[in-house]
């Protein structure tokens, strides 16, 4: 894919995404009880399409090929949210990606730094204000108990903080796109938290507090989508598939 495309081949990327972010989407769906939501891997393609086409199209297949399997899969309530939130995050994914260039290194890698600890420090404070000790997991006809010690959550915080901080400093990455996946990402944990509590929760008689508890997993899907496109887009640059 040429850094300069037609506004054919712009189209045609943009029908292609989509139907990956909608194919990734539905074929892993983990329901989240408390709101109602799912874990997905449709990150990845957005981010990818963010890094090797244009910010619109990232915008388009992100916002449109996850609320089509929103709306095909049983979570219709959340599909005219993710038209909003995902097109959003793709959009400023793409633009991210590419002004933060200007950035110099070390601003760059400072920044990530402290996207790293902002994602760090919520899922930290997330977890063990609200899901330390005996935890309910599951649908309330085959649900069951399971006891999450503090120690878990500082883990788990640890970890991603590690793991951005990687992502932004291994030298096969660019650190600025790492920050800009990442920046985009916590857009995406916002909007669902926000539409979560105002919204869809209290519409389906969900408390709005409980939307605290998707926060870790959509915190989880922008990582580990970053954690995927990221390798993916570095292959493709490598093999020549994808051209500077």
């Amino acid at each position: 894919m040429a850094r300069r495309r037609s506004s054919v081949a712009l189209f045609i990327e943009a029908i292609v995404f989509t139907v990956l972010v909608f194919a990734v989407t539905i074929v892993i769906q983990v329901y989240q009880p408390a709101t109602g939501g799912y874990f997905n891997l449709g990150e990845a393609v957005i981010y990818i399409a963010a890094m090797v086409s244009s910010p619109l199209v990232a915008g388009i297949a992100g916002g449109v090929g996850a609320s089509i399997a929103d709306a095909v899969t049983g979570y219709g309530i959340f599909a005219p949210a993710t038209l909003v939130i995902k097109f959003t995050e793709g959009l400023i994914a793409g633009i991210l990606t590419r002004r933060l260039k200007n950035l110099r290194p070390s601003t760059a890698i400072g920044l990530g730094v402290l996207a790293a600890m902002a994602y760090g420090l919520i899922l930290g404070y997330i977890g063990s204000q609200y899901f330390t000790g005996e935890i309910l997991v599951g649908p309330e006809w085959a649900s069951f108990t399971i006891t999450l010690p503090l120690f878990f959550w500082i883990a788990v915080a640890g970890l991603v903080f590690l793991l951005i901080i990687y992502l932004a400093l291994a030298k096969q990455y660019r650190s600025v796109e790492a920050l800009g996946l990442m920046l985009a990402g916590l857009i995406m944990v916002t909007g669902y938290f926000l539409y979560e509590y105002f919204v869809s929760n209290p519409l389906t008689g969900r408390p709005p507090i409980a939307a605290l508890v998707e926060v870790p997993v959509n915190i989880g899907q922008a990582v580990i989508g970053a954690s995927i496109a990221l390798p993916v887009v570095v292959f493709l640059r490598r093999a020549g598939y994808v051209k500077e």
